[in-house]
């Protein structure tokens, strides 16, 4: 079977608040509300976010099993070029048993896909241990001028 990825919109919501809801509880024991009080909470926080946020949703026989989000930053206008777009990779996720058939790369390159044809400047992402030979097979690189103050 193939695999299909596209944007999501606002129809997708609780097939993105499930996977979700699946990661952070399965994989990094994270504990809360129920999933279907999450679901509204999500779908509620995607309808707020649609300038900034954009959800990828892979669907394999139409059944959701891997999601990545993209969040775009406006940047202070420069006088040589006054758009200035950048954006962050966020929770790329696919379902355990669908690992290792290419389904992250589905998703990302989606994602970079667009942000390219969007014009940004350049893409950021926080991997995991795991996941930083992942971003590199993928194009990204060490950036020697980020530094982060973490609060939490």
């Amino acid at each position: 079977m193939s695999v299909d990825v596209a944007r999501a919109d606002v129809a997708d919501a609780a097939a993105l608040a499930a996977l979700r809801f699946r990661w952070r509880t399965e994989e990094a024991g994270e504990t809360g509300p129920s999933a279907e009080a999450y679901a509204a909470a999500l779908a509620e926080w995607i309808e707020a976010h649609r300038t900034s946020h954009v959800a990828y949703l892979a669907k394999e026989g139409g059944v959701a099993i891997g999601e990545a989000w993209r969040a775009t930053v406006d940047r202070v206008p420069g006088v040589a070029r006054p758009r200035r777009f950048s954006a962050f990779v966020q929770a790329v996720y696919v379902v355990p048993e669908h690992r290792g058939r290419g389904v992250g790369t589905d998703l990302v390159g989606r994602l970079v896909d667009e942000a390219r044809d969007e014009g940004l400047d350049y893409l950021v992402v926080h991997p995991s241990p795991r996941s930083v030979s992942f971003y590199r097979r993928l194009g990204f690189a060490d950036a020697d001028r980020a530094l982060e103050l973490r609060f939490t």
